[in-house]
């Protein structure tokens, strides 16, 4: 009997088994101090006489969530469409102390902003990589669902590399964490308390799909927001296609492009980007897409018998297509400004080259967005072959083009 009462009193006096949600708990502790509620207001200026007349400016007040990246000066992450055109903002750390905050950097497309604090001591985040985060591991993220405040939820990471047609880096982390209205901006962490994500989206038919930012995304935006700078995508100058194999093969290289910068070709097969080895597309959207221009990544290829490593320096698409498509040009007998098609485009329309007609003048026969593909027999590549042959047309008093309107090629004939 006093056996058995020296076990109990032993049992009783032990310290009880840690328990698995433990380790989620300190994290918790640990990182909380870093994340923010925020709350905006501003001033919605009448859309309508009638507005103006019956209602006049309207206040209006939103809230959302963010998280510190710099402590010295105090930075903090959220989402642009947080913060919106407010005129007032308000960040409540987790110990109720309260800050007012500005925008230092903001940028719409990419739906990432950065505010600043003046006189705070709040901890920073860590931010962690999704390179080695793998579908079905634990995250957990804090946010200001409802306004409720410092709210954790917990999940796995459901999916990676979602495109959801809201952004030039259309690449997102999916996760069931549950959130709510007042979880965007908010940081979505790793089992290490890592921040891997910016939660900015949900899906409103289900009840536990939610979408965050990846980090290296983030990372990547950071010194351009605070640089004043919008946060441009870096382009590598080519198109592929996966093998049924999984492999990934260029298909073309686009001119004076990166790619073909780099040495290239059609045909090869790429085995590896930067050391990591891919397979399919969603491999080749992680390594490139989130990608800024003079970025650079080294690509193994296949070519014939033998294998070539080639380093590519991403560029600004849209300074790449100015400097391939040459100025916009008049011409008077159509009535058009036009500038030669860049040839990702064309390739994409399937039309191999062709002129856009980028503004239009009282009486034109053609409207904006129009494709000029022949002119009087004269197949158009570019605004030289389309001047050329407009002198011919003036000259001939007859006007007989092949052009593409919506996805559709017309034709149009034209005497005077």
């Amino acid at each position: 009997m006093r056996a058995l009462l020296g076990i109990l009193a032993v049992a009783l006096t032990a310290p009880a088994p840690a328990r698995a949600d433990d380790a989620l708990a300190d994290l918790v502790d640990r990182v909380s101090g870093s994340v923010v509620n925020i709350y905006t207001a501003g001033t919605r200026q009448p859309r309508n006489t009638w507005e103006a007349v019956f209602g006049g400016p309207q206040r209006w007040e939103s809230l959302g969530s963010g998280f510190v990246i710099d402590s010295s000066p105090c930075l903090i992450v959220t989402n642009q469409h947080v913060v919106g055109p407010a005129d007032s903002i308000r960040v409540r750390a987790s110990d109720a102390r309260e800050y007012t905050a500005e925008v230092v950097g903001a940028d719409r497309d990419i739906d990432l902003a950065i505010l600043r604090v003046e006189d705070c001591d709040l901890p920073a985040a860590t931010l962690g990589t999704t390179k080695d985060l793998r579908v079905g591991e634990d995250v957990f993220a804090v946010g200001n669902p409802y306004g409720h405040g410092h709210t954790v939820t917990r999940g796995i990471l459901s999916a990676r590399s979602r495109s959801l047609g809201l952004s030039k880096f259309d690449l997102f982390l999916q996760t069931d964490a549950a959130m709510n209205p007042g979880n965007s901006g908010g940081p979505l962490f790793d089992d290490r308390g890592r921040v891997v994500g910016v939660n900015t989206r949900v899906d409103g038919r289900a009840e536990a799909i939610g979408f965050a930012i990846p980090v290296e995304l983030l990372e990547g935006a950071i010194p351009l927001l605070l640089d004043g700078r919008s946060v441009t995508p870096g382009w590598h100058g080519m198109t592929l296609e996966e093998r049924p194999s999984g492999r990934l093969a260029v298909v073309e290289v686009f001119p004076s492009g990166p790619a073909e910068k780099a040495g290239v070709k059609p045909g090869d097969v790429v085995e590896r980007v930067d050391g990591r080895t891919l397979r399919g597309r969603a491999g080749w959207a992680e390594s490139f897409e989130i990608g800024f221009p003079d970025d650079r990544r080294t690509l193994s290829v296949l070519r014939g018998s033998g294998a070539v490593d080639l380093t590519i320096t991403l560029v600004d698409r849209d300074t790449w297509r100015a400097q391939v498509v040459g100025p916009r040009v008049e011409i008077p007998l159509l009535g058009v400004e036009v500038e030669s098609l860049a040839p990702d485009d064309a390739s994409e329309l399937g039309i191999g080259a062709g002129v856009l007609v980028w503004r239009t003048g009282r009486g034109s026969l053609f409207a904006r967005g129009d494709i000029l593909i022949e002119l009087n027999g004269v197949r158009i590549r570019d605004t030289a072959d389309l001047q050329a042959a407009a002198k011919k047309a003036e000259r001939q008093r007859s006007l007989d083009a092949v052009f593409r309107r919506r996805g559709v090629n017309r034709r149009l004939l034209h005497n005077w």
